[in-house]
């Protein structure tokens, strides 16, 4: 009796010791013995080694016959925390496996129960109940499985197998404790036709009569489906109604979880973007409809109406997280040179495989389409700026707002030459004019262009002098007119060119002028430089771009030269509007039937025009745009475009 007494104990302590070593944490067993030819355990507790996963059951039958094990454990329940979660954590079951020898295992469950919890609010769970079915483990692992979804609602069972899991309906609250730091809190509603296969983690479900907050602000009445991937969750179409009566429709998906682990434990920030644009429409004043959805990675849309007292404004929003490393910024232009026949926003957006953007700088309109500001594509210089705003992005998409100025300088043995424009023709002071000018430069009397060739470095030799009497194939060189006083330079001189941005911005990739400035840290900015002074105080069409506290770059356009539907906004309207959602520093960009945004629609490959220009309805041909670029693969749930339709524009808000 003493010899099996010891030999239990001897079991019992190397079982403790090979549990411990293989979930990472602690476990003890009240007793061991044997009896009916097997193993009996009571009082087991396991502890991983943060604490994540906690393993109780008062009582476990086993048998071991040869590498083959049979486990019947009593009121089993696991309890873990999605906060601690880690995948070496959760390889503790299959590292036990190994630690035990187990080769095929047969797992009998009876009333077993998981409870998920946040370490915030521990009461908050989700549990799962009466859990009752068998698990087998051997070159694969089989089960089947069935129990209940505890709410204070009642019980909802659920079906597990290899294959599918399904139930027919679930509650939502309780799985609010999974959606990690999404500020979305569910009060009621249910889920109907839960399917989800574990093997392709694909599943799908239909909310129905949902109620919580987003962001602080309550919401009614969702419904729409919802999609599991294995990389995220999406939706071709989710509709509710604010608290206020104001409708919401969002579509999209995000896919920025490394993997499901990470959404559980941190949830995902494409989420928390979506939760913030939907915050940032609905503090908005009488306010009529609003939409809101993802883009891409990093990249979010809003939509809305609104009205200021009875005027009605329609308002679009695009958010772009510039620290997301699949996102970069930079421009395109009409067809590649300054002087084009222009191109629609779309068009240019569609080209060079944006996936959102908008409209640039002001511009020769119907004749040359010379932008009137700063361009910088690709990290080069396009055009010079003039004495206008202009908004530069360097390597990490961060901007810098400033009015620049072109620093460049000629020296001839003693001659220096003073330029202070980059291909823009003609001049009166000096410019450098370079191929992507465009094919021909117009005759200009007054202007000598001369012709450098390259010797390396920022040295040039002269090849030719011409006097503009009559246009000329465009080469590289430099324009210089009646009021530079120093005499030419002659055919074979050698001239070290210099030339730069003031205020510099190292790493530029991308530059766009155009102005006014709006805001300038938080407050409005009296723009005395202001292109087109005379639209200052006339409601417009208008599109700007600016930064938010939190970092993020967001353009904003509001519809015009629609009555009915969208007035448009003057300058100090316009930056009010962008003072109230927070924006730090703005700049205008072209106005008027210029203003055009786009952006991929959930189920699109390509962009399409988010807002409604206003030259009839139809986009104008413009000299440059600024856009934002993904590497990131499209989304994998949504297939099929959702057309948006907005309310009758006759149901203006009072004020």
């Amino acid at each position: 009796m003493l010899a099996a007494a010891a030999h239990d104990a001897i079991e019992k302590f190397v079982l403790e010791r090979s549990l411990a070593s293989a979930f990472g944490g602690t476990a003890t067993i009240g007793t061991l013995y044997h009896a009916g030819g097997g193993v009996v355990v009571e009082h087991l507790h396991i502890e991983t080694a943060r604490g994540s996963i906690v393993i109780d059951a008062p009582r476990v039958a086993y048998t071991v016959t040869g590498d083959a094990w049979d486990v019947t454990p009593d009121d089993l329940h696991v309890s873990a925390s999605v906060d601690r979660l880690a995948g070496d954590e959760l390889t503790g079951a299959q590292n036990a496996a190994h630690v035990l020898d187990i080769r095929r295992l047969a797992l009998h469950l009876t009333d077993a129960s998981v409870s998920l919890l946040r370490d915030a609010a521990p009461a908050d769970k989700l549990e799962l109940a009466g859990i009752d079915g068998t698990l087998g483990a051997g070159e694969t692992v089989r089960y089947d499985l069935h129990g209940d979804v505890a709410s204070a609602t009642g019980a909802y069972p659920f079906a597990a197998t290899n294959a599918q899991w399904t139930a027919p309906a679930l509650p939502l609250v309780p799985f609010t404790t999974l959606l990690g730091d999404a500020d979305i809190a569910v009060i009621a509603g249910e889920a109907h036709d839960v399917t989800f296969s574990p093997a392709a983690t694909r599943g799908s479900l239909t909310l129905d009569a949902v109620r919580g907050t987003i962001a602080g602000h309550g919401l009614h009445d969702l419904a729409g489906n919802v999609t599991i991937v294995p990389d995220g969750i999406g939706s071709t179409g989710l509709d509710g109604v604010l608290d206020d009566g104001t409708p919401l429709a969002a579509v999209g998906e995000v896919h920025d979880g490394a993997n499901w682990n990470h959404i559980l434990a941190s949830g995902t920030r494409d989420l928390r973007a979506l939760s913030r644009m939907f915050a940032l429409i609905a503090a908005q004043p009488n306010h009529r409809w609003m939409n809101v959805e993802t883009t891409a990675p990093g990249i979010t849309f809003g939509q809305y109406a609104m009205a200021t007292k009875t005027v009605p404004h329609v308002v679009q929003l695009i958010e772009v997280d510039p620290h997301e490393p699949t996102l970069h910024v930079n421009t395109a232009l009409s067809d590649d040179h300054i002087i084009s026949k222009g191109a629609r926003t779309s068009d240019m957006g569609l080209r060079t495989g944006a996936v959102a953007g908008a409209n640039g700088d002001y511009f020769d309109i119907g004749r040359t389409y010379e932008p009137q500001g700063l361009l910088i594509k690709s990290g080069e210089l396009l055009h010079g700026p003039t004495d206008h705003e202009a908004v530069v992005f360097d390597r990490a998409n961060n901007p810098t707002f400033a009015r620049f100025h072109f620093a460049g300088t000629a020296i001839d043995g003693a001659k220096r030459y003073r330029i202070t424009l980059f291909n823009s023709w003609p001049t009166r002071d000096a410019t450098i004019i370079t191929p992507d000018y465009g094919a021909l430069l117009p005759a200009a009397p007054g202007v000598t262009f001369v012709a450098l060739a390259a010797l390396g470095g920022s040295t040039y030799r002269v090849t030719a002098l011409h006097d503009m009497v009559t246009a000329l194939p465009v080469t590289f060189g430099i324009g210089i007119g009646g009021e530079v006083h120093e005499p030419l330079p002659h055919v074979g001189d050698v001239i070290d060119l210099t030339y730069g941005l003031d205020p510099p911005v190292p790493g530029a990739v991308a530059g766009i002028g155009s102005g006014p400035l709006l805001l300038k840290n938080g407050e409005w900015y009296e723009d005395h430089h202001a292109p087109a002074p005379d639209e200052r105080d006339v409601p417009w069409p208008v599109i700007a771009i600016g930064t938010m506290p939190t970092g993020t770059l967001m353009f904003v356009a509001v519809d015009g030269r629609h009555p009915e539907r969208s007035l448009g906004m003057g300058r100090p309207e316009f930056a009010e509007l962008l003072r109230g959602f927070g924006m730090i520093d703005a700049m205008a960009l072209d106005s008027g039937g210029s203003v055009t945004l786009v952006s991929r629609a959930p189920g699109n490959s390509a962009i399409t025009v988010r807002n409604v220009p206003s030259d009839f309805d139809a986009e104008r041909y413009i000299a440059d745009g600024l856009f934002v670029y993904s590497s990131a693969p499209l989304g994998t749930i949504v297939t099929v475009p959702r057309p948006h339709v907005e309310p009758s524009p006759l149901a203006v808000a009072a004020p």
